[in-house]
């Protein structure tokens, strides 16, 4: 018993040695990017035999507005605005409302697309629908404009990779959290609530003997089982979950908490045949804001 304790010492101080450089010449954490555009801006009107009105729209600011304009307008003539939306950045965004910019509320009726709630994954497109009325107090062949406005938000809590979390750990248990992006005492309700509801990891006794195990769970050696990889990318995972930086973010259609069930389940059940595409699915999902 006494060899095999020290060689758990010996194991583990050598990935606290080699988690060591890599901190001290570096990780490459990618910057999140919110990146949100109208990408498509199209109009039509209620004329069929008479044209005497027109309506057109561009993009404008960047990408983040849409102008439309109504030339030669007359009372109960009206306008439509087809627009899409496209998540050009490297995170979820959630919407909130477009802002309309009406100077001429007395004259125009404008109603769009209710978005609110609507989430947008990297690189997904929403279709939305702007319609303007002129009213009876509308000048005859009068000239109006207005303004749609993006109202996106960017999910600044996003996923954070494995690497992140060995760095939180490495920092808590040997620089006397020196640098540390989350705290101590944090990283151990994290800990706490994750024994509490998983079937797989178990972290007791003190404070340093959590964090010595999430490390090397989180840093396995080298080479290592498939095993190995899903635990410490599953760990991620569930660090992230408990963290509140899974809401609004799915791979292939799955959210954080489906993903982590199954691969629990894989290794209870050692599905051996599953360990690699669930621990492909925890890594895509902690590195889902890497671009």
């Amino acid at each position: 018993m006494k060899k095999l304790t020290v060689a758990m010492i010996i194991i583990i101080a050598i990935g606290l040695v080699s988690y060591g450089y890599a901190c001290a010449t570096g990780i490459n954490i990618k910057t999140s990017i919110c990146a949100v555009k109208f990408i498509k801006a199209m109009t039509s009107d209620n004329e069929v035999s008479n044209d005497f009105a027109h309506v057109s729209a561009q993009i404008i600011d960047c990408g983040q507005a849409i102008e439309m304009t109504m030339t030669n307008g007359y009372p109960h003539y009206e306008a439509y605005l087809n627009y899409a939306i496209q998540n050009k950045g490297t995170v979820p965004i959630q919407s909130t409302s477009l802002a309309i910019t009406n100077p001429n509320p007395e004259a125009l009726k404008v109603t769009s697309t209710d978005h609110g709630g609507t989430w947008l994954q990297l690189g997904q497109t929403v279709q939305g629908t702007t319609n303007v009325t002129l009213l009876e107090t509308a000048q005859q062949g009068g000239y109006y404009a207005f303004k749609v406005q993006i109202g996106f938000a960017c999910n600044i809590n996003h996923p954070r990779s494995k690497g992140f979390w060995q760095q939180e750990f490495y920092k808590a248990l040997c620089e006397a959290g020196e640098g540390q992006a989350i705290l101590a005492s944090t990283l151990e309700t994290y800990l706490n609530q994750i024994t509490a509801v998983s079937q797989v990891f178990r972290f007791t006794g003190t404070r340093q003997s959590k964090f010595t195990l999430a490390f090397s769970i989180l840093k396995p050696s080298n080479p290592s089982s498939m095993e190995a990889k899903l635990k410490a990318q599953l760990l991620a995972l569930w660090l992230n979950y408990v963290a509140g930086w899974t809401s609004g973010y799915s791979i292939d259609g799955k959210t954080a908490q489906q993903i982590i069930v199954g691969s629990e389940n894989a290794l209870i059940h050692h599905q051996t045949s599953q360990y690699e595409y669930r621990k492909d699915l925890c890594d895509r999902f902690n590195n889902i804001c890497e671009g």
